[in-house]
Parts: structure tokens; C-alpha cells; sequence
């Protein structure tokens, strides 16, 4: 397997990509292609990087995990703002990046979509038949998720997030909340999402420099009104694969987006994994199925 850096539009914003091919790959051969759609505050070399690099290192694929905009390497103004509907826009454009490459046939791409990634992958699935297979890991639609927060606290970071938007038009400074707490405030009434994923993130075990435990304020209010499931229901049927830990406090998403999506799907559970272990420890467990989907429907 071969990595390269890569860039790619995405409307006016260039977003930046690991692109990985078969060292076997011959010359003039199309392959099928995947990409690969990062978490919530993740770049492209965390846990996306690791299933685009199993999955090319199969021969099979060639496969694209890119940071989407705003985040990592790629370009957007202010850092860190989580606009769901445009990354949306972020994953059609690898499509259309992947689909004039030499090496990759268009007519077999698909998308693999980790926590909020896989959010974004089966809103774009839905309406861009290009892609023509589409798996998650973990998957969250992260506008559900922001209901779950607390309504008093989730109403004065809306709050906020007005007000801040003024303040970033007058000075072009934004302001950021944290996303996780950091490990040494975790405790043991910490939700089990919030604590793994401060000891995945920000500590050796899967930090990386440009994976900023931050957002901009007014991503809350961009995210509540957002819907990664509201067209499953009468998407032209392709296949769909929801891999989830059975310990997970996010397997309610996976089941819900299951239940409102058409044939041909499935609902796989990794037993005895949490959400946040499929990002790594449970990878060897997570791998094989995937392999499996997207050898069979692309």
C-alpha cells in the first residue's frame, strides 16, 4: 500500500487527504474505492486512517480518509466549526475526486463513516447515488445527539453562539468550547462516550497535533436543526452495513437509522465493545466484516 497526500474542492475550500493505493495495483486497472469519513473533532489520522489503510492493504481498494472543512489540514474559516450540511457537501466532493481518477472505477465507489462521519456518509448516500455502498462504525447522527444535551445548557450555548458569531464578524476572533473533558477531570460519573473518548483523544493512545479538543461555539446551533437519517426512508435502496459495540451508549443510533432504512441492510454488533473501542481496540473484530461488505457490493 502506498499513501500520498492529496487535495481535493469542496465548493470553494480546498480539503486536504491521504489517498492510499495497492502496492499491487496494475497499471490501467480501475479499482473500487472507499472513503473514509472521520468522527466529531477527528482528523484523517485517527481512526479513519486506520480503516482506509486495512481496507487498501487488502488489494481490493484504493481509499480516501480526508479531513472535511474546517478541520485538520483542510481549509475554513473559523477552525474547529462543525457544519453539518456542508460536510455533507465534503463527502460528495471526494466522490467526484475519487471518480476522475485513472486508477479507481466510478460506477463502484463507497463510503465508510465513523461516529458523526457516519452521520455525513448516510446523509450524502441518500441523496447521491454515486455512492453505491455505505458502511458505519459507531455511527451518530450528531444533530440527534445534540438534543440529548441538557436543554438549560444547550439553550445558553446557543445563546452564545449568537452572540459570538457578532463578535467573530467585528474581530475575525472566535471563540471555542471543549468537547471532551480532559482525563485528569474525568470521573466515575463521567458518561462512558465523554471518558473514553478523553483517553482516546488526548492522551498518547490516539491524539494527533491537529485534533483540537475544541469547537466554535455556533456549531450547536448549526448542528440542532441538522438530520443525518430524515431521508433513509425512501432512499433508493442500496446496501448499508451499521457496526456497533453492544456496550455502546450510541447504539440507539445505529438501531434507529437501521430501522428506517430500506433492504438491502444490516445491524452487526461487536459484543462486549463500547463505542469508542471500535475506533481501535476493537478494530481487528471491526475489519473483517467490512472487508466482507464492500468485496460483495462494489
Amino acid at each position: 500500500m502506498a499513501r500520498s497526500d492529496v487535495s481535493f474542492q469542496s465548493g470553494n475550500l480546498k480539503l486536504a487527504g491521504h489517498l492510499y493505493v495497492p502496492t499491487t495495483a496494475s497499471d490501467g486497472k480501475k479499482l473500487p474505492a472507499i472513503i473514509t469519513v472521520h468522527p466529531f473533532g477527528a482528523v484523517k489520522e485517527q481512526a479513519a486512517g486506520v480503516y482506509a489503510d486495512i481496507l487498501s492493504q487488502t488489494g481490493d481498494f484504493v481509499t480516501l480518509a480526508f479531513d472535511r472543512r474546517h478541520q485538520g489540514a483542510s481549509e475554513g474559516e473559523p477552525r474547529q466549526l462543525e457544519d453539518g450540511p456542508g460536510m455533507v457537501e465534503d463527502v460528495k466532493a471526494a466522490v467526484t475526486y475519487l471518480s476522475m481518477l485513472d486508477n479507481v472505477d466510478p460506477n463502484r465507489i463507497g463510503v465508510l463513516g465513523i461516529c458523526a462521519g457516519g452521520g455525513y456518509a448516510l446523509c450524502a448516500t441518500t441523496t447521491d447515488p454515486r455512492i453505491k455502498a455505505t458502511a458505519t462504525v459507531s455511527g451518530v447522527d450528531v444533530g440527534s445527539f445534540m438534543h440529548k444535551i441538557p436543554k438549560d445548557q444547550m439553550l445558553k450555548t446557543i445563546a452564545d453562539g449568537a452572540l459570538d458569531r457578532i463578535e467573530y464578524a467585528r474581530t475575525g476572533t472566535a471563540n471555542y468550547v471543549p468537547i471532551l473533558p480532559q482525563p485528569s477531570e474525568v470521573t466515575k460519573d463521567t458518561p462512558t462516550l465523554l471518558a473514553e473518548g478523553s483517553e482516546y483523544y488526548l492522551t498518547p493512545r490516539g491524539q494527533y497535533k491537529t485534533s483540537i479538543n475544541r469547537t466554535v461555539t455556533w456549531s450547536y446551533d448549526m448542528l440542532a436543526p441538522y438530520n443525518s437519517f430524515v431521508l433513509l426512508d425512501w432512499m433508493v435502496p442500496r446496501p448499508l452495513l451499521f457496526i456497533a459495540g453492544s456496550k455502546a451508549d450510541t447504539l440507539g443510533f445505529s438501531e434507529e437509522a437501521f430501522a428506517k432504512a430500506q433492504d438491502p441492510k444490516e445491524l452487526f454488533l461487536i459484543q462486549g465493545r463500547t463505542h469508542i473501542d471500535l475506533y481501535d481496540k476493537a478494530v481487528p473484530e471491526v475489519s473483517p466484516k467490512l472487508i466482507d461488505f464492500f468485496i460483495k457490493h462494489l
